[in-house]
């Protein structure tokens, strides 16, 4: 009779443990903190220039600039007060994403369901060091999963898919990516 070799316990002992834990970076903020920058500059220099053309209507063009100014100030509050309430959370067992800023929602897929990743990143975000990790998995309620922004994607998109594998137990080939 042949010995059978005893099931290879896992590291984590089957606890969940956290292996990241981040949001999206502040650096998705910076178009809009360009823009608001140029608005704040822009419009007054306008005024500034067309001043005598614009005298008589002094208080209606300083109230249309100050609302362009505070509208952008309030675009790039509610964009920084996103990212922040936003939480991704890749843990042994699942990957987690909790946001909101009024209400909160938890969405998680269990890494068995996950059937592939992928990342992109556009030429601004590749020299900023951030990009988008897709998850692409057999779940119903979120077949694709977004993580945005997150710092090195290449390593958190290969630990995603070396954890998916190694709970899923399928065949994990490793190639250059």
């Amino acid at each position: 009779m042949a010995a059978v070799a005893p099931p290879q316990p896992q590291s984590s002992g089957g606890k969940e443990e956290t292996l990241w834990h981040g949001t999206p970076s502040w650096l998705l903020l910076l178009g809009k903190i360009i823009r608001a920058v140029i608005v704040a500059i822009v419009l007054p220099l306008i005024y500034y220039f067309g001043r005598d053309f614009l005298a008589q209507y002094y208080g209606i063009v300083w109230s249309i600039i100050a609302i362009a100014i505070l509208w952008q100030i309030v675009e790039v509050f509610i964009a920084l007060t996103r990212i922040k309430t936003t939480i991704y959370t890749i843990t042994t067992q699942r990957v987690i994403l909790e946001r909101g800023i009024t209400t909160k929602s938890v969405e998680d897929i269990d890494l068995r369901y996950i059937d592939d990743t992928q990342f992109s990143q556009s030429l601004i975000q590749r020299m900023l060091g951030i990009g988008n990790v897709t998850i692409i998995s057999s779940d119903k309620v979120a077949p694709n999963y977004v993580l945005r922004g997150i710092p090195d994607p290449r390593a958190i998109r290969e630990m995603i898919r070396t954890n998916a594998y190694q709970v899923s137990q399928r065949q994990l080939f490793t190639r250059a990516t």
